[in-house]
């Protein structure tokens, strides 16, 4: 958001100079270029981790590759900012932010990329389950963010929803090849695209009749039991992660509604009430933490690099490994930026699961879009 440098800026400093302004939004927009790139994907990912939860603790150091980044492409145009991460992180937060914000508003309409989904449904995973930030410039400028972001989400669904018969049509309208015309060279790329209209109409169907009957059935494939079964806490948990399982990414707007559905569908309000993601953890079966966070390295991997992009997640993986002292500690606070008191009902937590297995089945495998 090159239009948004100054307010941005203001978390570092409340009256940037207009030098200051101007040689910012130049390096904002010079790191733009690098996050749009699926090669730097773990770039884009890392300055969304410091976006939200700062650059001036775990998992950074000063030899990060974003923090490297960020540093060369302000000091190339003023030597002035100090290169120590203690001195400068709040500075590079706001950078970081300007350039992520600029990716998420900058695209063609109706037709998102997928570098801005991926940013998009980062920041939506990252901000729904935590406290508002207590500096005014900071929530302001994470609420412009997630503005943005949703637009993003909800533009990418809309097409990848979106129904037609335009290769059908072609394909109806197709004659016969001229003489002297190689035959499949005139008519294999109409097939092709009716084959992929096809298969892109049929997997919208799929995902609206596996979602339906799974919410018909209300049976909680991980604990093998039916939902009205199981504690609140742990019915929202495989709620949001088997409903994620199921949905096209990015997921429709009402999508995560369903979660609410599933969960508190015949349970009293009472059993609703707010809890905090440390007592909640007492709910959670091995098996659930092992489908939040299983061990095969890219996963972990993820929450392990961005715990304030994926908490519950990073949760699964703390829990998974400390079996002997099952219980979150003051890492978990440090590292994702949410303080283990802060408590929301069941449902929210359920969607927060739902969130974090979108963005990690996007991260890691997107072939769907």
């Amino acid at each position: 958001m090159l239009n948004h440098t100054l307010e941005f800026l203001r978390i570092a400093d409340v009256q940037p100079n207009d030098e200051k302004i101007r040689k910012r939004k130049e390096s904002a927009a010079e790191l733009v270029t690098a996050i749009t790139s699926k090669d730097n994907r773990a770039v884009l990912l890392a300055f969304l981790q410091g976006v939200v939860g700062g650059f001036d603790g775990a998992p950074f150091s000063q030899e990060s590759p974003a923090v490297t980044l960020l540093i060369k492409s302000v000091k190339d145009r003023d030597a002035t900012l100090p290169q120590d991460l203690k001195e400068n992180a709040t500075e590079l937060r706001a950078v970081a932010a300007i350039a992520v914000g600029e990716l998420l508003t900058n695209q063609p309409e109706g037709k998102p990329g997928d570098e801005a989904v991926v940013a998009a449904l980062s920041i939506n995973s990252a901000l729904s389950s935590r406290p508002a930030a207590s500096n005014k410039y900071i929530r302001w400028m994470l609420d412009t963010l997630s503005a943005a972001s949703d637009k993003v989400i909800h533009s990418a669904a809309r097409r990848r929803r979106q129904r037609g018969n335009e290769a059908f049509q072609k394909l109806d309208k197709l004659k016969k090849p001229a003489e002297g015309t190689d035959v499949w060279d005139a008519l294999l790329p109409v097939f092709k695209a009716a084959l992929r209209e096809v298969s892109a109409q049929e997997a919208v169907d799929r995902e609206e009749i596996e979602t339906l009957w799974w919410m018909f059935g209300a049976y909680s494939e991980i604990e093998q039991k039916p939902l009205a079964d199981i504690s609140p806490m742990a019915a929202a948990f495989c709620s949001g992660f088997e409903l994620a399982q199921r949905a096209l990414l990015p997921p429709s707007p009402s999508a995560v509604a369903m979660v609410k559905r599933a969960v508190e569908s015949g349970r009293k309000p009472a059993t609703l009430s707010s809890v905090s993601l440390q007592d909640a953890t007492a709910d959670w079966s091995e098996a659930m933490i092992n489908s939040l966070s299983p061990a095969d390295g890219r996963a972990e991997g993820a929450s392990t690099s961005y715990p304030a992009l994926l908490p519950v997640s990073f949760a699964c993986q703390r829990l998974r490994e400390c079996k002997d002292a099952p219980k979150l500690g003051k890492d978990f606070t440090v590292t994702t930026g949410i303080p283990l008191t802060f408590s929301q009902s069941p449902t929210n937590w359920g969607e927060q699961v739902f969130r974090e297995v979108i963005l990690q089945r996007f991260v890691m495998d997107n072939k769907e879009i």
